[in-house]
């Protein structure tokens, strides 16, 4: 078996188990806000990481230069305080289903970075999955605008606030700033992919690489999250906090899938497979969440064309 197929197979895991644990945070989520949540899922996932990592590598996990812990402190910035937390805030305020679509555009970030900064090879089929993937964001998106008018009976003008003051553009335009989100995670997503190749093949192991990478977001978004955490321990429902742990364990574990795949195959070759998230979202999503979650036509659609652009790619990387 070819190092670039051990890779494909072993990103399969990613959009699993991210599937799996955006599912559970969403079910917790709707009691935590975003940045709490997220500190708790990076805490809880990288006990579990940082565990394994010490017993299977001790020595590369204590022995990493400065240059190295800089590379990969630089990762977990973007990762988790950027891409990870945005996600949770498109989560909570589009859903999984909408948000996923526009995370889908992330391996159309990582293809051209990798290209351009790693010289990996571009082709027609890359570049026709390419384009059809982003056809499938925009139908998605474009139907989902245009679906806002029908769903409820909107108010002529927000309920302003007991004390006076005026609403933010975010309690005004909740979903426009979910898609402001869901965009700027596909950006943090499409460049750690990018990031993530260079650590582990030129700097130091997958799991070190998790381990650290994970170390370095939950410190940060414990600083940013600092006010609101021990509200949310106090106040936020026991099995809101479960479902977020939980949620956070899964996708942990996926990102220790990512750097191991990225370990053994291309960027090229492991970024489509990693945007399969929306075939996950959308069959758990469809038995687990029909209370928090509606399936619209438009959003089925564009899914369909955004995997089969991933599809394209994978094939892409083979020709």
């Amino acid at each position: 078996m070819s190092p670039e197929l051990t890779g494909a197979l072993i990103a399969l895991l990613v959009p699993l188990s991210f599937g799996t644990g955006m599912l559970l945070a969403r079910v917790g989520l709707v009691h935590v806000p975003a940045g709490a949540g997220n500190f708790v899922s990076l805490v809880v996932g990288w006990v579990l990481i940082a565990s394994i990592t010490a017993v299977l590598h001790p020595d590369a996990l204590f022995g990493v230069t400065l240059g190295t812990f800089a590379w990969l402190a630089m990762i977990g910035v973007i990762n988790f305080p950027g891409g990870r937390f945005l996600n949770f805030v498109s989560m909570k305020n589009l859903g999984i289903l909408r948000a996923n679509p526009v995370l889908a555009m992330a391996p159309i970030i990582s293809a051209f970075e990798g290209v351009v900064f790693l010289g990996e090879r571009l082709n027609w089929a890359i570049a026709g999955g390419t384009l059809l993937t982003v056809t499938g964001v925009i139908v998605a998106v474009y139907g989902e605008v245009k679906a806002r008018g029908g769903e409820t009976q909107r108010p002529a003008a927000p309920t302003p606030p007991p004390d006076g003051k005026r609403l933010g553009l975010i309690e005004r335009r909740p979903r426009l700033f979910g898609y402001l989100a869901a965009f700027g995670a596909a950006w943090a997503y499409g460049t750690i992919t990018v990031l993530g190749r260079v650590a582990v093949t030129d700097l130091t192991v997958p799991l070190v690489t998790a381990t650290y990478t994970m170390l370095v977001g939950f410190i940060a978004m414990g600083v940013l999250s600092s006010r609101s955490i021990p509200v949310m321990l106090r106040d936020a429902p026991r099995r809101a906090l479960l479902s977020v742990a939980v949620g956070g364990l899964f996708m942990s574990s996926g990102v220790a899938f990512l750097y191991l795949a990225l370990s053994k195959a291309p960027v090229i070759v492991v970024s489509p497979v990693f945007a399969l998230n929306p075939v996950v979202a959308l069959v758990l999503a469809h038995f687990f969440l029909q209370r928090l979650e509606r399936i619209t036509l438009p959003l089925v659609l564009g899914t369909l064309f955004a995997v089969s652009g991933v599809i394209a790619v994978i094939i892409g990387t083979q020709l």
